[in-house]
């Protein structure tokens, strides 16, 4: 099993250190947010300061970009860290597109077909010296004069990751993406009924199968020394799920389950700013649905329980470790990936 950091510093400047310590400590790779730092200049800084660690934006977000400046940023990427650059790339909500970046909102399954397909075209002339001349719904290139194409890397093409909850954008990552990056918060429930059938049914188009695409870890995952830790880290864990759950988007996940609580009861208490009291809404079997949460030496069985024979690499945010040491990290790393 491959084991990524999920790194989420605010600051470009803090991202160095934070990579080069997640190669110290064993992690295959590393994931890399798009909070206030754009992924794409992380994962510049991490390939400048580490030789092993694979470097995946998640996510990168795709619209607010044209496919030509991102297969310009990738390209570069993969250059300077000669092959170990994964482009994770995602639609983002129409709040954020409309409001936070200024973009039209369009069709994000159709759309996301469409920059998939451009980027490989584009990558395509670079590399082989192919023609410009795509042409889709919503993204044409035909010119590449000398001047600005950087030539062939000689180097494996840029795999992509698309970041996909429901059917559609699944079935899309199945037929054309290189791997699948679940997001949060998923259910053990929805990965089984709804995610892997669906990137089952894109990968048959394409005359591929289910093993042919790095799938990633869901949910979150906690771990702690003690059971006062593992304490605080489910409380944590319960306003993270509550937060997310006050969203729309999230809506066929908890009617699947049958809960107790529904959109409106999260909504209600977020409008009103209790987040505290949102997350005592969530119960204990409730988040054992959307995470896994274990002392420190129980967490590597408790992780091939739930993602061993189904996915291929595991995501691990160490800001849901309490009391943890690098010593101790390093070694679960070691440990998680025997199974």
């Amino acid at each position: 099993m491959l084991v990524y950091s999920m790194v989420r510093s605010k600051l470009l400047g803090e991202y160095p250190e934070a990579i080069k310590r997640a190669e110290t400590l064993g992690y295959d790779g590393t994931t890399l947010l798009e909070l206030t730092v754009p992924p794409t200049l992380s994962a510049v800084a991490g390939a400048m300061t580490t030789s092993k660690i694979d470097l995946l934006t998640g996510i990168f977000v795709a619209f607010p970009r044209s496919p030509m400046a991102t297969a310009y940023d990738a390209w570069s990427i993969q250059s300077l860290s000669k092959g170990r650059f994964q482009l994770g790339i995602g639609s983002q909500i129409k709040a954020h597109l409309t409001r936070r970046f200024g973009m039209e909102y369009l069709p994000p399954v159709k759309r996301m077909r469409d920059y998939v397909q451009a980027l490989h075209a584009i990558w395509d002339c670079w590399e082989n010296g192919t023609r410009l001349d795509y042409h889709g719904e919503y993204y044409n290139f035909d010119l590449m004069i000398p001047y600005y194409d950087p030539g062939p890397l000689n180097l494996p093409r840029v795999p992509i990751y698309i970041a996909a909850i429901n059917k559609l954008m699944c079935q899309l990552t199945g037929e054309l993406a290189d791997g699948h990056l679940p997001g949060d918060p998923i259910t053990y429930k929805w990965f089984d009924e709804v995610m892997l059938p669906n990137l089952e049914i894109g990968a048959k188009k394409s005359g591929r199968a289910l093993q042919d695409i790095s799938l990633g870890s869901y949910g979150f995952i906690g771990c702690a020394n003690s059971d006062e830790g593992l304490d605080r880290v489910r409380r944590g864990l319960k306003e993270r799920v509550a937060f997310y759950a006050s969203t729309p988007e999230y809506k066929k996940m908890l009617d699947m389950h049958g809960w107790d609580v529904n959109l409106g009861d999260f909504i209600d208490l977020a409008r009103q700013g209790k987040w505290e009291e949102m997350g005592n809404l969530v119960s204990d079997d409730m988040l054992e649905s959307y995470a896994v949460v274990a002392l420190a030496k129980d967490l590597p069985a408790a992780l091939k329980k739930r993602f061993g024979g189904k996915v291929d690499r595991i995501q691990l945010d160490e800001g849901w470790f309490d009391g943890m040491s690098d010593e101790q990290i390093s070694s679960l790393v070691t440990e998680i990936k025997k199974i």
